[in-house]
């Protein structure tokens, strides 16, 4: 398990990445396909939020690490078109590796201290909480994803204000979506909520580059050999395990199949949110903001992981 900031380095930061080479059989090993040297678990992460999504435009953005304060990530601010007066803002900060449900349990431990540090400096008076409780966002295609739902009243700005705060474990990063209007309108709270929160999580993008606390098994397997069952097409499940089989590096064709093989392992990687191999982040442009935090070596810490 690996976190941000949260604990002492267990054994150090995994500085670079480790390719892990073994042989099948009797093929000799080919070219080892390149890697990226990295300074830590995460040099770099870039989070993809579409302007459009069904029912909502982004209104603003906010990257916390021009201020200084990278641990805060980022924030987005969506308007739902036919509910207006709903402030939908969402934000997206590091989190680490764990455990799903105890990473929930931390992310709204997180939250009701930053309620009570805003009640501590005046900003939020006369807080209510309601039930915390679980929520299962259905995202388009049927994936979904558990999180966490806290509601709380409370005053501020001379207006009484009732919100709910959407919590979600994606990718290393905590996604905290905040629904908030004005107790007369609480109602809509909940009725606009699952759609915009599923058009968010199924449209907002999260990708790392680093180490990820993980090493590289490439497995060579010679011509003719049978590759084993979690290799059938080339890469596992999660992409930290390849396939290379026998061939005569440089040519077209053992180029070809290694290139294959590899865009398929780095697809699989960022599926979970963290890759070691090349990433080339969209451009920002009408349809998407792409905002980018860069780490520090020191920024995450890891013992590293075989697969």
């Amino acid at each position: 398990m690996w976190r941000w900031k949260a604990v002492p380095l267990m054994l150090g930061l995994w500085a670079g990445t480790v390719a892990q080479a073994q042989e099948v059989g009797n093929g000799s090993p080919g070219a080892m396909p390149d890697m990226t040297e990295h300074r830590g678990v995460v040099d770099d992460t870039w989070i993809v939020a579409p302007k459009r999504l069904p029912g909502a435009t982004l209104a603003g953005v906010k990257n916390y690490a021009d201020e200084g304060d990278i641990a805060a990530g980022v924030s987005l601010r969506y308007r739902i078109d036919n509910a207006q007066w709903i402030i939908a803002d969402v934000f997206i900060y590091p989190a680490g590796e764990g455990d799903s449900a105890a990473m929930l349990r931390r992310a709204a431990e997180d939250f009701r201290e930053s309620v009570a540090y805003a009640e501590r400096q005046q900003i939020y008076r006369n807080v209510w909480w309601g039930d915390e409780s679980a929520y299962t966002a259905t995202l388009p295609g049927g994936r979904t994803v558990e999180g966490r739902v806290l509601p709380i009243v409370f005053d501020a700005q001379q207006d009484m204000l009732a919100s709910r705060a959407y919590l979600f474990y994606r990718k290393l990063y905590f996604v905290k979506i905040r629904l908030s209007t004005t107790v007369d309108a609480v109602e809509s709270l909940a009725d606009d909520a699952d759609s915009f929160i599923a058009n968010l999580l199924g449209g907002v993008d999260i990708v790392s580059v680093g180490t990820c606390g993980r090493r590289m098994d490439l497995v060579m397997v010679p011509p003719g050999q049978t590759p084993p069952p979690d290799l059938k097409d080339g890469a596992s499940s999660d992409g930290y395990r390849v396939l290379l089989r026998g061939g005569k590096p440089g040519t077209p064709a053992y180029a070809a199949q290694l290139a294959k093989t590899m865009t398929l392992a780095a697809k699989r990687q960022r599926a979970s949110g963290c890759t070691l191999l090349d990433y080339h982040p969209p451009l920002e442009d009408d349809t998407r903001a792409v905002l980018h935090l860069s780490f520090g070596p020191e920024d995450w810490g890891t013992s590293p992981k075989s697969p």
